[in-house]
């Protein structure tokens, strides 16, 4: 199965579409791993409202979901170039995370809840790949 959604960049749209993800998804992954896939692109999509130039340009931001055997892959695409390509690579450990911090929690959370994260810049636009698999295994 393969979802293909597309958002503005606004905020109040997040919500919306992750909740719609997470009901056409229930039967894809265990709660723990449909939780955490929920976090994780609530995460994602705020960055990429906030920081990333699908605002500035007003292109929508492209989310699919494809679901097999093995897991969930989420792909969240925004328009920007200015995003460093190693924005993931080196991210706080959530033990090392303030939890009344108003920022600065959500590349850790993207991270460490998603089993394997590609991100890349290609054509002036940011691509995060997430995934999550049904069983438990550490491949990040």
């Amino acid at each position: 199965m393969t979802i293909v959604l597309e958002m503005p960049p606004v905020l109040g749209e997040i919500d919306p579409l992750v909740v719609s993800l997470k009901r056409e998804l229930a039967d894809s992954l265990p709660e723990e791993k449909l939780s955490a896939l929920e976090i994780a692109i609530a995460e994602a999509l705020t960055n990429a409202v906030e920081h990333g130039a699908s605002a500035s340009v007003s292109q929508p931001i492209a989310v699919s979901a494809s679901s097999t055997d093995l897991g969930v892959t989420i792909e969240i695409i925004d328009a920007g170039d200015q995003v460093p390509h190693d924005l993931y690579d080196e991210v706080v450990s959530l033990d090392d995370i303030d939890p009344l911090a108003e920022s600065g929690r959500g590349l850790s959370l993207i991270r460490h809840l998603s089993d394997k994260l590609i991100f890349e810049q290609r054509d002036g636009r940011n691509r995060l790949e997430l995934q999550f698999l049904r069983a438990e295994t550490e491949c990040r």
